[in-house]
């Protein structure tokens, strides 16, 4: 089967490394030529995936006319701010039958669509699956276990994505709530600033955190049913896996985000620190407006806010969390 991957940062890569590795050729694009040709040269990507040896059926290029224009499967792994401008063009050089798997977790903030929703609007036609859940790339790419969801319509497309991931280390499950397991994977990003905040003022309790955890929980819940997910999608890997992954990792530019506005810098000055804010950030204000709007209570998300804009100290959001935000 010929795949194709759209984006060759640190979770494109090593899902195309994963692909290949089980025995499909993978063609993969990416907007930086040096990445390129140092995968093509060196079967390696040491700016986004250092340390793991890439298997040789991996190609890159920086034409994505060559990507869709081959590929049976196109698994989209582009940071969701660029989703738009880099997909539209390639709506010329897809064909009908090809099938796209989306892996961007993100809300644009001027449409205010998700990134499936926008993967539809560009390619309303094509057959289209979401994949999400605890999935840290580092993790996989070294063959540490990994259990992740596929959401569509079609079961037949499920099983001919799961073909092209699953392994001894690497399964798939399925599930046809694709709004519910997209919104799993993005609202968690929120909530996991929460938890950096833990970080940054050496709260190590795990009482704390776990009450944390299961108010955020409860919240994205709440937040996903009024937006047409089903409740028991959040229960599951899309929601509290993806969750507790992404919480207990240290690379997660969310929680550092966290970490960051604990020591008090603004967030101007954690802008101009990390380059660009994270998922997160964006997503706490599609959570506000979606509570507004839907009458949806959402706490948390209004305390972690009030510390973005300078409202609310990071001590004082985490000690009073339990006073203010438990009924």
């Amino acid at each position: 089967m010929q795949i194709g991957i759209v984006g060759l940062g640190n979770l494109g890569t090593a899902v195309a490394n994963l692909i290949a590795a089980n025995g499909h050729d993978v063609l993969g694009w990416e907007y930086q030529a040096p990445v390129v040709g140092e995968i093509n040269a060196s079967h390696a990507n040491t700016r986004f995936l250092p340390g793991v040896a890439l298997s040789p059926r991996l190609r890159a290029t920086t034409a994505l006319a060559e990507v869709f224009g081959q590929a049976e499967i196109v698994f989209v792994a582009l940071p969701s701010a660029f989703l738009s401008a880099t997909l539209a063009p390639a709506r010329a050089w897809a064909s009908a039958s090809t099938l796209l798997v989306n892996l961007a977790k993100g809300i644009d903030r001027t449409t205010g669509l998700t990134s499936f929703q926008t993967l539809a609007q560009l390619f309303p036609a094509h057959r289209k699956v979401m994949l999400s859940g605890p999935s840290i790339a580092n993790e996989f790419a070294a063959g540490l276990p990994t259990v992740v969801v596929i959401a569509g319509p079609s079961t037949s497309d499920l099983l001919l994505v799961a073909r092209a991931l699953d392994n001894e280390h690497f399964r798939v499950r399925f599930s046809d709530d694709t709004i519910g397991v997209e919104l799993g994977g993005i609202l968690k990003n929120a909530y996991v600033i929460g938890l950096g905040m833990f970080d940054g003022q050496r709260i190590e309790s795990v009482n704390f955190r776990s009450v944390y955890l299961t108010l955020a929980l409860e919240e994205m819940t709440r937040i996903g049913v009024s937006l047409g997910a089903r409740p028991e999608s959040f229960a599951y890997l899309a929601g509290m896996g993806d969750l507790l992954a992404t919480s207990l990792s240290k690379d997660s530019h969310n929680r550092r985000l966290g970490v960051l506005l604990a020591s008090g810098l603004a967030i101007d000055a954690i802008e101009r620190q990390m380059g660009v804010l994270p998922e997160g950030y964006n997503t706490i204000q599609t959570i506000l407006m979606v509570a507004e709007k839907l009458h949806v209570p959402a706490p948390l998300a209004k305390g972690l806010w009030d510390v973005i804009q300078g409202r609310r100290s990071a001590e004082r959001f985490i000690y009073s969390f339990i006073r203010d935000f438990v009924d």
